[in-house]
């Protein structure tokens, strides 16, 4: 649900009016910098390289599993629209090792909401949950890592970089949860939202592994589309 100034590859698009990064001592803080600019320039895509609008970001589905207790639930949200991610993040610093093809972005987002249908089925405190419907989840204040991981190639004798894996980690201040139609019933599905709204630490905490993975995957073929068209040394200038 991706998944930005966490969208720290945005820059890489490189338009004119885009500022660019060279090599050296400064490279971290430059980039911190030229990727805040240009996230705001990107919110509504850019069809050259296939990147949709942002905001709001469309995504199919997300498929989010927790199988320990105390939650041993399965949730899978469909035609997903999640908004106010890039209009209120903010990139706070970069940590990179290019000769190792890693870069590693710390940023905070205000306010990220996901609202889309759902399926869901499990339990949750020892409390059967199952239900399908319309859902919004709602994360606010969350400081997110994005760890991206790359491996170079080359086309036509020039090296690319492409990534490997995009690992997330999201960690929100606060957490809303809305489901309609639990259990098919009006009165039970008010009291279990609230329920998950008042436990709502116990319960992200379960399930944010299953989160991260997902928009990690999102974010992963969202960057792959500028680093498998743009050579290394023109995306990071030597």
């Amino acid at each position: 649900m991706i998944m930005h100034k966490q969208w720290w590859w945005l820059w890489l698009c490189c338009p004119e009016n885009f500022l660019k990064c060279k090599r050296d001592a400064n490279f971290d803080k430059c980039l911190v910098d030229a990727v805040n600019h240009a996230i705001q320039l990107l919110k509504s895509g850019n069809k050259e390289f296939g990147i949709p609008p942002l905001e709001p970001l469309s995504v199919k589905k997300l498929v989010i599993d927790a199988g320990n207790a105390p939650i041993n639930l399965r949730q899978t949200l469909k035609n997903v629209k999640v908004h106010d991610m890039i209009s209120t993040s903010k990139i706070q610093r970069y940590r990179t090792d290019l000769d190792k093809h890693l870069i590693i972005c710390d940023s905070k987002t205000d306010r990220i909401e996901m609202i889309g249908d759902y399926e869901m089925s499990g339990r949750i405190l020892l409390l059967p949950i199952t239900g399908h419907g319309n859902s919004n989840i709602t994360l606010v204040n969350t400081k997110i890592e994005h760890r991206l991981i790359g491996e170079p190639f080359e086309k036509d004798g020039v090296k690319y970089m492409r990534l490997k894996e995009y690992r997330v980690n999201m960690e929100p201040k606060r957490v809303y949860l809305q489901f309609e139609n639990l259990f098919n019933d009006k009165t039970l599905s008010e009291g279990m939202n609230r329920f998950l709204n008042e436990n709502w630490e116990t319960v992200f905490t379960e399930l944010k592994v299953g989160y991260s993975k997902s928009f990690g995957l999102v974010f992963k073929e969202l960057s792959n589309k500028i680093f498998e068209k743009v050579p290394f040394d023109h995306i990071f200038l030597s």
